[in-house]
């Protein structure tokens, strides 16, 4: 069990660099501090941008992953090295 929790610990790193990495490239002209304050509303959620890219999916998917590995990654500590 400590050895699959390291294996754990290991993707969960993995997963979230890569979820970073993603987040970041999708980040758009209107993403910047003019956005901040209402400017840039053509991507908001009845914009012109319909469904999702591939680097949309690819985020998607990674943050499933992050959230499945998190509970997975509680679940075996709290087995391997609990009381």
């Amino acid at each position: 069990m400590v050895v699959l929790a390291y294996v754990l610990i290991s993707l969960h790193i993995a997963i979230s660099v890569g979820l970073g990495i993603a987040v970041m490239m999708q980040m758009s002209k209107s993403a910047e501090l003019g956005g901040a304050f209402g400017g840039g509303a053509s991507h908001t959620m009845f914009g012109r941008k319909k469904g999702l890219d591939t680097m949309g999916k690819i985020t998607l998917g990674l943050a499933i992953g992050f959230m499945v590995n998190s509970i997975l990654i509680a679940f075996v500590i709290s087995r391997a090295f609990g009381a």
